[in-house]
């Protein structure tokens, strides 16, 4: 009997002791997981943070203009997308420098003007300019010359205050600049799209079988290199005409009074004169006449042909009438 007591109480206590244990590793499994869905949390945030960093990146400061010619100045602004390149984008994230072309117009009065054409010829010479066009007029009033130079962008400034220093009576200056980035960063992503096109073919062109599609292949590559062409000789034009500034400068010398004015002429000069208009008259009296003579050879020639046939037809009428008249006694 107490044997059978014994192990009923050693059975309970075993069944406790495995519920105990059962109702242990639960809640260490359940803490457990806890403990991981917290740290998965905590993990979400960070790398949903660092998302939002990499989407939106700070915005860097624009740097000032110094606006002075011949100084690239940085740029961004809005541009077009062109084959998957943004211009507004390349000029965002390579910098592209501000592209200026500048034009100054200038009038110059100057006492002597030849030793101002001479002055200036040494100016554009040792500025590294050249003239693209060159006008002169001599009048009684006033003797001019209209220059069209260029000059470098880095040295514009400079020449300018160095064609100021000319001896001069009076001087009017007129400036103004274009900015042409934005059209220059847009023909850069025309043309890297047009590249890539261009790629793209000539590899269709190595892999064609028929001949069908090499001939089409071509055509259309033909119009894609001639695009590039274009837009690289626009890009040229432009690079060009920002390396180097356009100056027009109309220099003029008034005539003075005395050569205006002129000398009283003497007799042999008023003889003179006067035998000079005398056979400036007869030989455009003898002109005239030539060429009135000139007009009437045509109008004489065909009243010739038309009246001579009708003048011979009357005259052998009138005479065969006059034969076949009776005589009157």
């Amino acid at each position: 009997m107490k044997g059978s007591i014994g192990k009923k109480y050693r059975t309970a206590a075993a069944l406790l002791l495995a519920v105990l244990l059962l109702a242990a590793g639960c809640s260490s499994g359940s803490s457990s997981k806890s403990a991981g869905s917290a740290a998965n949390t905590n993990m979400a945030f960070p790398a949903e943070e660092a998302v939002m960093d990499m989407a939106v990146p700070p915005a860097a400061p624009a740097p000032a203009p110094s606006g002075r010619p011949g100084e690239f100045q940085s740029v961004s602004g809005s541009g077009t997308t062109v084959g998957g390149v943004t211009a507004s984008a390349t000029a965002q994230n390579t910098g592209i420098s501000r592209m200026l072309i500048y034009k100054a117009n200038l009038t110059m009065e100057v006492e002597h003007y030849d030793d101002a054409y001479t002055e200036i010829q040494n100016l554009i010479h040792l500025s590294g300019g050249y003239i693209v066009q060159f006008s002169e007029q001599t009048s009684g009033a006033e003797r001019s010359g209209v220059f069209t130079m260029k000059v470098p962008a880095t040295d514009f400034s400079g020449f300018l205050e160095r064609l100021e220093e000319l001896p001069h009576k009076s001087l009017q200056r007129s400036m103004n600049a274009q900015d042409v980035s934005e059209e220059y960063v847009d023909l850069e992503a025309r043309l890297k799209a047009k590249q890539v096109v261009e790629e793209r073919y000539l590899k269709y062109m190595g892999d064609a079988v028929r001949s069908e599609d090499l001939i089409r292949y071509t055509n259309e590559l033909a119009a894609i290199q001639e695009e590039i062409e274009r837009l690289k000789g626009r890009m040229r034009y432009l690079e060009q005409n920002v390396a180097y500034s356009t100056v027009e400068l109309r220099l003029y010398e008034r005539a003075s009074k005395a050569l205006t004015a002129g000398t009283e002429p003497n007799l042999a000069d008023r003889m003179g004169d006067a035998i000079r208009v005398s056979t400036n008259v007869l030989v455009t009296v003898a002109e005239g006449i030539l060429i009135l003579l000139a007009g009437l050879i045509p109008i004489a020639i065909v009243t010739f042909l038309i009246g001579g046939p009708i003048y011979l037809y009357f005259r052998r009428r009138k005479a065969k009438t006059e034969k076949n008249r009776p005589l009157i006694p």
